[in-house]
């Protein structure tokens, strides 16, 4: 499982995480404290999902994606499929606008909004999981 993990990582670093304050090494590091602690993830061929509850009702997550637009798609509509029944609502951060295409192709209602709140939070997409 951590090679598939670490050749994800090292994708997704390379294309969106090179000028960061952190380098690669770190990232394997976060990454592996984050498994070894029994955290949630969600692992597709090319897509690594992190998630966790943010407060009642509501799991925030993160992907790492080493693949296509689709892959990455694909794994949010997973991903949000399976957490059906334990959450009402998942949200996401990040900075990449080509992610807000995802909603055109979501499973599940979904809305953008662009808040500028600092770094990997330009934009937070809500999903609704109880399907209105």
């Amino acid at each position: 499982m951590y090679d598939n993990v670490h050749r994800i990582v090292d994708i997704d670093f390379q294309r969106h995480h090179r000028n960061r304050e952190y380098d690669l090494k770190f990232a394997h590091e976060l990454v592996d404290r984050y498994i070894a602690s029994g955290n949630k993830l969600y692992l597709t061929e090319n897509v690594l999902i992190r998630y966790e509850p943010l407060c009642e009702g509501v799991v925030k997550f993160h992907c790492m994606n080493a693949g296509s637009g689709e892959d990455i798609t694909n794994a949010v509509n997973g991903l949000l499929k399976s957490l059906i029944g334990q959450f009402d609502r998942a949200v996401t951060y990040y900075d990449n606008p080509r992610i807000n295409e995802i909603v055109k192709f979501s499973a599940l209602p979904a809305a953008v909004n662009k808040i500028d709140a600092g770094v990997d939070k330009t934009y937070e997409m809500w999903f609704d999981l109880r399907g209105k």
